[in-house]
């Protein structure tokens, strides 16, 4: 039996849910000395290189169907684990439910809200991680969601300023289904991956939210299929 039929018998026991980039059981946060637990996300970050190695600087949004797929500990993982020999943002746009201050251990107080409304800047808003070459943008705010000025000048003069000053940017983005203009940011970047919590989320939703993001134009470069240790090209998966 080949890799690939392996992967397609073992993926078959759930929900046949995972696509394009890697798949992968993801733990809670892991103190910095625990770097080789980051060993199964190797993959998904070598899969990010090879589809965006035509884009320099990437910006790389992330989203899920649903809340709780684990968007924002994947985001955290992958930010530390690429950080080792590049500049990496991690930016936190999840405004129904902003997580990434709490894994980095810092607060809320002001973040990317308030540059997309004027109150702030970017260099006012940015956060020190304590994890070498890893910045944080918290979302902010969110009395006023930003999702409602996606498209418009501020929130792309915002990402032009991102991509010229870190080497990746990764996007925390909110659920599809909650909020559909999701898409639209994800379009706005170079790419976009869908995670999904294996045996858990339903084939439907996944299904709609890569219908969003069709729709929007956005990029899809892959699926992150959650707590699951195999991954199927996008390919396969479209035949399945």
């Amino acid at each position: 039996m080949s890799r690939i039929e392996e992967a397609l018998t073992k993926a078959s026991q759930g929900e046949r849910l995972g696509i394009s980039t890697p798949v992968a059981p993801i733990p809670a946060p892991l103190a910095p000395d625990e770097s080789s637990e980051f060993s199964y996300l190797s993959s998904v970050n070598t899969n990010l290189q090879l589809a965006l190695a035509e884009v320099e600087r990437p910006v790389l949004a992330f989203a899920s169907a649903v809340p709780k797929e684990g968007v924002s500990t994947v985001v955290f993982h992958l930010a530390r684990l690429m950080a080792k020999d590049r500049r990496v943002l991690v930016v936190d746009f999840n405004v129904g439910g902003p997580r990434l201050h709490k894994l980095f251990q810092t607060d809320n107080i002001k973040g990317l809200s308030d540059i997309l409304h004027g109150r702030k800047t970017l260099d006012d808003c940015l956060v020190e991680t304590g994890v070498p070459n890893v910045h944080l943008l918290p979302c902010g705010p969110t009395g006023h969601a930003p999702l409602q000025i996606l498209g418009s000048a501020p929130i792309k003069r915002v990402l032009a300023e991102l991509r010229a000053r870190y080497d990746w940017v990764l996007i925390d983005c909110p659920p599809l289904r909650k909020h559909p203009e999701t898409a639209i940011l994800a379009s706005l970047c170079d790419g976009v991956v869908l995670v999904v919590r294996a045996l858990k989320t339903r084939r439907e939703l996944v299904k709609y939210s890569q219908g969003l993001l069709e729709k929007a134009g956005a990029r899809q470069v892959g699926v992150v299929l959650n707590r699951v240790k195999h991954w199927i090209p996008d390919f396969i998966y479209r035949r399945l």
